[in-house]
C-alpha cells in the first residue's frame, strides 16, 4: 500500500527557510512602523491611494505603509507579520514574486474600482497574503499552509466581514481587492514551489525480515 508523505529533504529545506522568513517579516514591520513614525512629523497621510486620480497613483506604492493612527497600525501589525512569515516560510522560491504582485495588483484594483476616498493601511495586502496561503494550501495539497492561514483567521475571525461594504472608516474595497488578488495569485502559481512527496509502502522491507521458522 502506497502512502504519500513529504520528502525528508524537502522538509529540511522548508525548515531552513523559516529563519530567513522571520527576518523578512521583521523588516516589513520595521518599514511599516518607520513609515508611520514619519507621518507624526510630516503630512504623509495625504499620499494614500486616491482612485482614478493621477496624483493618487503614488498610493499604489504607499497605501500599505500609511496608517491613520496607533490603533490602526497596531491592528495591522501582527496579522501582517504572520502572513508575511507564512508566505516566505512556506513558499520561499516564489514568495518575493507573490508578495510584490499582491502589493501592486491590490493597489491597482483599488485605484480603478474603489470609492473616491483616500485609502490607506496594510490590511489590503494582508488579505491578499492570507487568501493566497489558504487557497494555495488546497491547490498544492500543502496542509501546513492551510493550517497557518486557518490559525490566523481564527484569531482574526472578524476579518471575514471586512470585505463587505457599510463599515464607516474602513476601506472594504482594499480588503476585497486583496482577497481576490490572493486567490488569483494562488491559481496562477499553483504549479510552482510544490511540496515534494514520496510514496511510502507499508510493506517496504518486509521481504528482508528474517522471520523465525514456524515449528
Amino acid at each position: 500500500m502506497n502512502i504519500p508523505h513529504l520528502d525528508p529533504d524537502y522538509i529540511s529545506a522548508r525548515r531552513a527557510a523559516w529563519p530567513r522568513a522571520l527576518r523578512i517579516a521583521m523588516v516589513v514591520l520595521v518599514v511599516i512602523w518607520f513609515s508611520f513614525l514619519i507621518t507624526q512629523f510630516l503630512p504623509v497621510v495625504q499620499y494614500g491611494l486616491k482612485p482614478r486620480r493621477f496624483e493618487g497613483l503614488i498610493g499604489i506604492f504607499s497605501m500599505p505603509l500609511i496608517h491613520s493612527g496607533w490603533s490602526h497600525l497596531i491592528d495591522n501589525t501582527l496579522p501582517m507579520f504572520l502572513a508575511t512569515l507564512g508566505l516566505f516560510g512556506n513558499y520561499p522560491k516564489i514568495a518575493k514574486k507573490v508578495f510584490w504582485r499582491a502589493w501592486m495588483i491590490t493597489g491597482l484594483s483599488v485605484w480603478f474600482f474603489a470609492r473616491d476616498l483616500n485609502h490607506i493601511g496594510s490590511s489590503g495586502l494582508f488579505y491578499a497574503l492570507l487568501s493566497y496561503l489558504f487557497v494555495s494550501g488546497f491547490l498544492k495539497k500543502d496542509m501546513q499552509s492551510v493550517g497557518l492561514s486557518v490559525l490566523i483567521a481564527f484569531f482574526y475571525g472578524s476579518m471575514v466581514w471586512g470585505v463587505l461594504p457599510g463599515q464607516p472608516g474602513i476601506s472594504w474595497e482594499s480588503h476585497l481587492a486583496g482577497f481576490l488578488t490572493g486567490i488569483y495569485l494562488a491559481f496562477d502559481t499553483r504549479k510552482e514551489d510544490l511540496p515534494v512527496l514520496k510514496d511510502w509502502r507499508l510493506d517496504d522491507g518486509i521481504d528482508e525480515i528474517d522471520w523465525p521458522d514456524a515449528d
